[in-house]
Order: structure tokens, then C-alpha cells, then sequence
């Protein structure tokens, strides 16, 4: 019993030992209790959230609507004018030459499609509320301040869209270091909205304000010093006759773009029996061209007017077709002169040629303004994307110049398209004006200029021109030279190839952005002189020629007094000591600017001795025509 009583008595000591002592108020002994396991003491008693209850916590908005009106427009407005009005415009502007449409036809459908954007973006945003709201405006707004520092401080030089292929696999780290760029970009409205609302809703109305106002101080200055944002001229270069030769007194020249003299031989060396059948021809590896692009090498070529840069380009352009005798001297004579060409980089407005060129249409012109405006907000995005998202925005800006077509009623704009030429030479052949009294006719062809679209056989790439295809040169370049040959054989099936003299040369040879040549550039000439027509094999020649020398044989195959354009072809001794200029628009050293310097070269002897060319000039340019 006693063992029991005293058991029962300690048991009893240990249950009042375990109870808080009467002396410690309520508040100690809750404090004193530990939380049961998974909960702490800060959410100890606190209901927990459900998921309704934090999506009503995400959206609650305690603003005004008309603020949040203001915040949603302004960002909205940023993006619309960044990419869609400033950025086309301000493509256009500096690059009126690329394009056939006119300033006049872009206004409207950019600035709609711009408000339209705007309108649409405020209404979804303002379909947000509470921190979604800044969620979903930080996103825009960070991607319109990210496109701008993009355009203006992040693009390296990538050239000028004119379809060669850019290297995208050797840019891995200058992609990466732009993600992180562009991922820093996006986080600072994100932390700025978490830590300080306030300040996230100054800074996102202020930044998209000075955005619009700065671009815009920029399109005035733009508009200001821009003197030719008319209407284009409603002519044309018509091909409806681009077949016809006349029956007597032809010279017939192919410009292969870009063909350079290296270009050549190594096609010959691909090809040996494209060579083979070029008889009759001498081939010349000592030919000085004018200047490093096409433009203004062709222009040049046609006027016999050059250019220092120190003109406008539209008042160049004017002033050669207007002043240039060596097509007014082919009028002159009576003979018909037919240039078959791109217009913008040749002529610009065919208003400037009248009289001189026969094959020009007239017409009214209408643009695409679906095709115009996807155009440019594709080139608009291509600017402004990080350079990881670039190549899905490539395009080959040849493919503008269809933007601008004819009244439905006429067909015959002409457009550079081997291919095309080509198929069309194959179904129609040649045929003759008999009332003509002789002709100068010019094909300018791709040659050797990328995109590559056209196989040996005249074929085209599956896929067409939706890409910058990664074929070599050479079977572009022996596809021209196989479609030569077919004319050629037309030509002999008339009776008409004695009485022909075939011009093949180029434009310019390599090129590339660079501050000074580092190796000679020449272009390739192969000539048949009329009255050649013994089958023998191709004739080599070292005469040491210029552009002049083409033009004089030019009028003198044609009966044309060409005293002031010195010797013909034929004229030029191999040994004559001849001192030669070669115009090189040269790059500025961050390789940004394609038209930076004009750099003189003074060649003495052999073109393909680079000791022999020495830097007789270098000016700065003041009128580019090219701008990377």
C-alpha cells in the first residue's frame, strides 16, 4: 500500500512539473510552447492561402484607370514607333536609292500600321490588373528599350543585306554576350517594380517618352537633310525587245556582276570546256576597273561621268545621264542603244536618260503596300532583334525591287533575273529588226554576285530566293556563261555572229568592307571584235586596259568617232606603259560604314602585281551610297 501511495504521488509531481507554473501569465506559456512540426512561428494560427486567394492578391489594383491607361499607351507607343514608324523610316531615308517605292507611299501604311499596333497593345495590357499589369508592361517595355540599344549601340557590321551569306556560325560569343545584355535589360523593370512601384511606373512613362522624343528629333533631322523624298519617275527599262538585235552592226556586252578576273579563271578551271568553246575571243588578265561596287561602276561605265562623292547621290545620278556622251554618241550615229540593268543602282530615275536609252518604258507606277510595309518591318525587326534572333529575319533586298510594279495593262518592267533571261532566250531565241541600223545592247547579269540562284544549267535552287544559298560562285558564273554560248549559237543560226563584236567583263571585282585593299582587284575581259569568225581557240592578252579602252571600242566597232575616250582594245600594246586609276570606297576602322574613304590607286605595270599599286589619295567621303 505504501509502495502504491507513493508511486501514485510521484506520478501526480511529474503531471504539475509538465503544467506551466501559476506564476507565468498566458502570454509566456503560449510563447514558451513550441509550433507543431512544419510551422513556424511567424505563420503560426495563419490560415493558409488558396490559389483563388493569391490570383485575387496578383490582380488587386488599387490605381486609377486612367493612370494605368497612361502607363499601358506610352509603353505601347514606344514599341509601335520604335519598330514600326521610326525604324522603317529611318531605313528608307539614307537608302532611298535601294528602293523603287517612294517616301510618299511608305508614310501612310507605316504610320496606320503604327496607331493600329498602339491601339491593339493598350487594350490587351489594359486587360491586366494589379502586379500582372506591371508583370506584362515590364516585358514590353523592356523589349522596346532592348531593340533600341540594339539598333544604336549592339549591331556589328553585317553588311548590306545584297544576299551574301552571312557567317552566323563564328558569332557564338558576340550572340551570348548580347543575351546578357538584353537579359539585363529585362530585369532591372522587374526589380524596380518589386522593390519601388512608384519609381517602376516614373521610369517606364519617362524612358518611353524620351524614346519617341529622340527618335524623333532624329526622322526631322533625317527629313531635313534629305533632298529627294519625292515620287519616284514612272519610266522604266522595258525588255519587250530584249531578244531583238539588228541585222547588221551589233555590239552586244554581258556585265557578269562582280566578276573578278580570279572568279574567272577559276570557273575556266572548273569548266574547261566553257573556255574551249568561247573561240574567237581574247581574254585580257590586265584590266583596271573604276571603282570597287556597282555603284557607280556601271554608271560610269554608260555616262563616261565619274564621281568624288562630293555630289548627292540623286544630283551624280542626274548629272551623268544628263551630261554623259557615250550613249548620246550611239544616238547620234543613228544606231539604237538598249540597257538592260537595275535601275536604282544604274540610273535611279530614268527621267535622267531620255533620248539616250530606247528601251525605256513609261507607265504608272503603283506599289505593294501589303508587300511594301511586310518588307520593311521585316528589315525593321532584322535591325533591332539581338543578334541570336537575326537569321529569321534575313532577307535579300533585291527582293524590293517588285514591291513597285506597272499599271496591270503593262508587263515588261525589266528585273535582273539570270534564270529568267535564260529560260526566255531558250523559247523565243533572237530575232532582228530589219529597219535598224545597229544596235549597243547591255545585259547587266548576277555573275558572280551573291544570292548563288542559279545552277549551270539555268536551273534555280529548291526553295527559290527565300534564303542566301550556300553554293560556290562558280556554277552561277558557268550558268551565265553557258547562256552566253546559247545566244552565241543563236547569233551563227542568223548569220549574224561575223558581223558582232561580244563584250564579257564586269562591273567590279571582290569587294568587302574593309579600310585598304590588301591585294589587286581586277576585273575580267573577254572580247570578240567583229569580223572574227575562224573557230580558233581563246587568245590571251597582258595589254594593260582600262574602262575607257571598253567604252572607245565600244564606238569604234560602231563607226563612232572615240578620240576623247583614247584607244580601242585592240590599239593597246602588251608592253605600253600606261599609269591606271582604280577608286576604292573604303570602310571607316570599326568596318561600320562601307563608304567612309575614297582611296586612289595609281597602278604602274601589271595590274596583278600589287607592289604596283600605291595610294595616290584618300578623302572622306561626303555622300555615301552604301550604308552597312
Amino acid at each position: 500500500m505504501k509502495n502504491n501511495v507513493n508511486n501514485e504521488m510521484n506520478e501526480d509531481k511529474i503531471i504539475e512539473d509538465a503544467k506551466p507554473s501559476v506564476t507565468t501569465n498566458n502570454r509566456q506559456a503560449e510563447l514558451s510552447i513550441e509550433p507543431p512540426a512544419g510551422e513556424t512561428k511567424k505563420t503560426k494560427g495563419r490560415k493558409k492561402k488558396t490559389v483563388k486567394e493569391k490570383l485575387k492578391a496578383l490582380t488587386r489594383e488599387k490605381r486609377s484607370f486612367k493612370l494605368r491607361l497612361l502607363i499601358a499607351f506610352m509603353v505601347s507607343f514606344a514599341f509601335a514607333y520604335t519598330l514600326l514608324i521610326f525604324g522603317p523610316f529611318e531605313l528608307y531615308l539614307p537608302n532611298i536609292s535601294y528602293y523603287t517605292f517612294s517616301f510618299d507611299d511608305l508614310v501612310m501604311p507605316m504610320v496606320l500600321i503604327g496607331l493600329g499596333t498602339t491601339i491593339v497593345l493598350t487594350f490587351l495590357l489594359m486587360l491586366f490588373r494589379g502586379k500582372l499589369f506591371n508583370y506584362v508592361v515590364s516585358a514590353l517595355f523592356a523589349l522596346t528599350v532592348g531593340a533600341y540599344v540594339q539598333g544604336n549601340v549592339l549591331n556589328t557590321n553585317l553588311g548590306t543585306l545584297d544576299g551574301t551569306a552571312i557567317p552566323w556560325e563564328s558569332m557564338t560569343l558576340v550572340m551570348l554576350g548580347g543575351l546578357a545584355v538584353w537579359a539585363l535589360i529585362f530585369l532591372i523593370p522587374y526589380i524596380v517594380a518589386y522593390l519601388k512601384p512608384k519609381m517602376w511606373r516614373t521610369l517606364v512613362i519617362f524612358v518611353s517618352i524620351l524614346l519617341v522624343g529622340m527618335q524623333t528629333v532624329g526622322l526631322v533631322t533625317l527629313l531635313v537633310h534629305n533632298d529627294h523624298i519625292g515620287p519616284v519617275g514612272n519610266g522604266y527599262l522595258s525588255n519587250k525587245t530584249i531578244y531583238e538585235v539588228s541585222p547588221k552592226n551589233n555590239v552586244v556586252m554581258f556585265l557578269l556582276d562582280r566578276l573578278d578576273e580570279d572568279y574567272a579563271k577559276e570557273t575556266f578551271e572548273r569548266y574547261p570546256d566553257i573556255k574551249e568553246s568561247l573561240t574567237d575571243f581574247t581574254y585580257y588578265d590586265n584590266v583596271c576597273g573604276s571603282y570597287s561596287r556597282t555603284f557607280p561602276s556601271v554608271a560610269y561605265l554608260l555616262t563616261g561621268v565619274k564621281t568624288d562623292y562630293t555630289l548627292p547621290i540623286d544630283q551624280y545620278f542626274k548629272k551623268a545621264w544628263e551630261e554623259g556622251a557615250f550613249l548620246q554618241k550611239i544616238k547620234d550615229a543613228g544606231y539604237e542603244s538598249k540597257i538592260y540593268t537595275d535601275v536604282n543602282y544604274v540610273i535611279q530615275n530614268t527621267d535622267y536618260a531620255a533620248g539616250k536609252i530606247d528601251n525605256i518604258g513609261q507607265s504608272q507606277k503603283k506599289s505593294d503596300k501589303k508587300k511594301m510595309a511586310r518588307a520593311m518591318i521585316n528589315l525593321s525587326a532584322f535591325r533591332y532583334a539581338p543578334l541570336t534572333m537575326k537569321p529569321f529575319f534575313w532577307m535579300y533586298t533585291g527582293e524590293l525591287a517588285d514591291i513597285t510594279t506597272l499599271e496591270a495593262e503593262v508587263s515588261d518592267m525589266h528585273m535582273t533575273n539570270d534564270a529568267a533571261f535564260w529560260a526566255g532566250l531558250r523559247e523565243k531565241k533572237l530575232s532582228v529588226k530589219e529597219d535598224s541600223k545597229g544596235s549597243f545592247i547591255f545585259y547587266h547579269m548576277q555573275g558572280s554576285h551573291e544570292p548563288y540562284l542559279m545552277d549551270v544549267d539555268g536551273s534555280t535552287p529548291e526553295g527559290g530566293t527565300g534564303g542566301p544559298q550556300k553554293w560556290e560562285p562558280w556554277r552561277q558564273i558557268a550558268g551565265d556563261f553557258n547562256m552566253i554560248l546559247d545566244y552565241i549559237k543563236y547569233l551563227k543560226e542568223m548569220n549574224l555572229y561575223d558581223d558582232t563584236t561580244i563584250i564579257i567583263t564586269a562591273d567590279h571585282g571582290g569587294t568587302g568592307t574593309i579600310e585598304e585593299l590588301d591585294h589587286e582587284r581586277s576585273i575580267a575581259l573577254m572580247v570578240k571584235p567583229r569580223g572574227e569568225n575562224a573557230g580558233e581557240a581563246m587568245k590571251n592578252s597582258a595589254a594593260p586596259l582600262t574602262v575607257e579602252n571598253i567604252q572607245a571600242t565600244v564606238l569604234k566597232d560602231l563607226g563612232i568617232d572615240y578620240t576623247d575616250y583614247g584607244l580601242a582594245i585592240d590599239e593597246v600594246a602588251e608592253d605600253a606603259e600606261v599609269t591606271r586609276y582604280f577608286y576604292m570606297s573604303a570602310s571607316d576602322p570599326l568596318h561600320v560604314k562601307r563608304d567612309y574613304n575614297l582611296i586612289t590607286y595609281e597602278i604602274t605595270g601589271h595590274i596583278k602585281d600589287f607592289n604596283n599599286w600605291k595610294i595616290k589619295s584618300k578623302e572622306r567621303i561626303k555622300y555615301p551610297y552604301y550604308d552597312a
